[in-house]
């Protein structure tokens, strides 16, 4: 693999994806509930927890990193579709859902202090957004 073909571009791409994929497997969401002065807290929830903004998206980044690889590598032809053009669109679809799940993440009946975000899902986020930038 001739690591030079690279751009800076590709790079943030292929960096988001693999970002992205790592930590979408961390925890997305963290509680901290007390229930007769006894406190329970910890993280819950990965990227396989909410399909539209977070299956969604970790799918779309992960398939632009994956076809930048391809492509700059020229396992496969770029031919007539503007390739770019339609990773552009997936990841800032990708990171629109991101960022809507960030934005709006506490859902549930408990009380939206008990209910925050979790590392993963800052770290995911960031990971699309550096995919969106390339």
């Amino acid at each position: 693999m001739d690591f030079s073909k690279f751009k800076t571009s590709d790079w943030l791409k292929v960096g988001g994806a693999a970002g992205f994929f790592i930590f979408g497997f961390f925890h997305w969401v963290t509680f901290d509930v007390s229930f007769g002065g006894i406190g329970v807290s910890g993280g819950a929830g990965n990227v396989f927890d909410f399909f539209w903004t977070g299956t969604l998206p970790w799918f779309l980044v992960l398939a632009t990193g994956i076809l930048t690889v391809l492509l700059v590598q020229g396992i496969v032809k770029a031919g007539n579709l503007p390739w770019a053009l339609v990773m552009l669109a997936a990841t800032a679809f990708a990171a629109l859902l991101l960022l809507i799940r960030l934005i709006f993440n506490p859902v549930g009946d408990v009380p939206s202090s008990a209910v925050g975000r979790g590392i993963g899902m800052y770290l995911s986020v960031i990971s699309g957004l550096a995919a969106f930038a390339g």
